[in-house]
């Protein structure tokens, strides 16, 4: 017995360690910064990325028949990318120093979107080549394709960058923070994206039943069990995605109300719209509950040296934003097929998964501060 605790004790200390090696604050590096309007420029080409991204998602929501490649859409997608993937490399061609590596040209923080560049090519030949043998996917097995992934997976890597170039220089003067709370914010949209059959506010019915008899309209029934436990997924996803990019903005800098709140709705407005606003009585909904996220946040006042605030804001956030979509969707159709213990439940879930999150990703940068300060003192 002691030799099993013992034995699980070294595997819990490798993973803080592990933990705290992820959330420390990064060495001093020999890749130079870039500047407020590298990163304005870097965010601009993401955004021709992601809007590709979104109206490909569009296309392959609202319309049949797609049978080639060579789409509208994919030419705003890759056209996108091309601007990111030229930049990217023009930025690391200013800083090379003939005699140095090229990898220590690249920017601080754009590692990962040089990798992402690279993942997005090789992946965007792939679904060239999947397309060409498999033809072109519909609803919920373009999510699936392995292609896709790949792109989505690049792309998020590609859009994190002035978010990542922040975090390696926390000190920034407020203004040019923004793009690194927008860049945060799009790589959440391209999470949000791909799991768009998740998504809460792409449409209702992942909380209603209707039964429908022959002559009469669709009638609100009570669900089946299956049926909740896919809601409750739904709705632990959807949280996640929108979220958590709040919440890792939040473990380096104190936010400003209406950051979290734009956060959340931009994404949802932007699913709404990729389904050609079939359900257009969502968005109101999604402002309110923005709204409340925001009077949460300034009520509150979460900063990254108050891990109670924290907590309470990320924990909060989720219930006050969901609980108006519940009031909507009942107010639309006249009652909704959760029973008051199911569609509470959903709520408190939610604010405890964002809860147990907050917690975990304090408590490791709380052990990489330690070990970064113990690393200075030696």
């Amino acid at each position: 017995m002691p030799l099993a605790l013992g034995a699980g004790g070294t595997y819990c200390g490798a993973m803080d360690a592990a933990a705290a090696h992820a959330f420390a604050i990064p060495p001093v590096s020999v890749h130079r910064p870039t500047t407020a309007v590298e990163d304005i420029i870097t965010l601009a080409a993401g955004v021709w990325l992601l809007t590709g991204t979104y109206v490909d998602g569009w296309a392959h929501n609202n319309l049949r028949d797609l049978e080639t490649f060579f789409t509208p859409w994919h030419a705003i997608l890759y056209s996108g990318f091309a601007a990111c993937a030229v930049w990217i490399a023009a930025l690391t061609w200013r800083r090379h120093v003939p005699g140095t590596r090229w990898m220590e040209a690249v920017p601080a923080g754009h590692g990962t979107a040089a990798a992402g560049v690279v993942l997005f090519l090789a992946s965007g030949i792939g679904d060239f080549a999947w397309h060409s043998v498999f033809g072109i996917e519909q609803n919920i097995s373009a999510l699936f394709s392995p292609s896709h992934l790949g792109l989505a997976t690049g792309g998020f890597l590609i859009l994190g960058a002035p978010f990542s170039a922040a975090w390696h220089a926390p000190q920034r003067p407020w203004p040019q923070l923004m793009p690194a709370f927008v860049s945060a914010m799009l790589a959440g949209m391209v999470a949000a994206f791909i799991l768009q059959e998740f998504a809460v506010f792409s449409r209702h019915g992942l909380i209603q039943t209707f039964t429908t008899a022959a002559g009469t309209q669709p009638a609100v029934t009570v669900p089946t069990s299956s049926s909740i436990m896919v809601s409750l997924a739904t709705f632990l996803v959807s949280t996640f995605a929108l979220f958590v990019p709040v919440l890792l903005l939040s473990l380096r800098w104190r936010l400003h109300a209406v950051v979290p709140a734009v956060m959340v709705l931009v994404p949802s407005v932007a699913l709404q719209i990729m389904v050609a606003l079939r359900d257009a009585w969502l968005l109101p909904v999604a402002v309110a509950g923005s709204v409340l996220v925001g009077a949460v946040w300034a009520v509150v006042r979460p900063a990254p040296g108050r891990p109670a605030r924290l907590m309470t804001a990320a924990g909060l956030s989720p219930v006050v934003f969901w609980a108006p979509y519940f009031a909507g969707v009942a107010l639309h159709d006249g009652s909704l097929s959760f029973s008051p213990e199911v569609w509470s439940g959903t709520l408190v879930w939610t604010g405890l998964g964002m809860l147990a999150l907050a917690a975990l990703t304090l408590k490791a940068v709380r052990a990489g501060t330690t070990a970064t300060a113990e690393d200075s003192a030696r």
